[in-house]
């Protein structure tokens, strides 16, 4: 289960105030063969989450993108965690449209061998983080995640529904 934090209004008053998804193109140098590639890199959305689970509570930043490689590549859809005390993002799921699922995991898992972002890509969401006002107090790329206080009302209701 997971439980998120957001604002109560309406949603016709949230879309008026928030910006659509940004969209950006990234191009980076892939680690092991040296390759330049450009992805168009759609964030759809980066927000707080809070799952209760067997391991305990997970408390961080999820985020869902979307990557194209080229005009006549299959978009991907990868939704992204980072846990307060990372340094770095990971990918959680990533599936095509039209229901492909490469793999898919729950937020924060990082059973097995975690999935990390490349760099580049995570630097976009870091930025995405920061431009949500009370979000993030720090998540500079290498450094521990450092979330904003919730409010102890949203922070009763989040622990009433688990």
């Amino acid at each position: 289960m997971t439980v998120k934090t957001r604002n109560s209004r309406p949603a016709a008053t949230k879309a008026s105030e928030t910006p659509g998804p940004v969209v950006t193109v990234v191009t980076t140098r892939h680690p092991r063969s040296g390759l330049s590639i450009s992805y168009r890199v759609t964030v759809d959305t980066v927000e707080r989450a809070e799952e209760v689970g067997e391991a305990g509570v997970s408390v961080g930043l999820a985020a869902r993108l979307t990557i194209q490689a080229g005009p006549r590549r299959r978009p991907v859809t990868i939704m992204a965690s980072r846990l307060i005390g990372e340094g770095e993002w990971y990918a959680d799921a990533m599936t095509e449209r039209g229901g492909r699922v490469h793999h898919s995991r729950g937020f924060g898992n990082r059973c097995g061998i975690p999935r990390r972002l490349l760099a580049d890509l995570g630097d976009v969401l870091t930025i995405c983080a920061y431009d949500v006002p009370g979000l993030v107090e720090d998540a500079e790329p290498g450094r521990p995640l450092k979330l904003r206080k919730v409010k102890a009302k949203r922070k009763a209701k989040a622990t009433a529904k688990a």
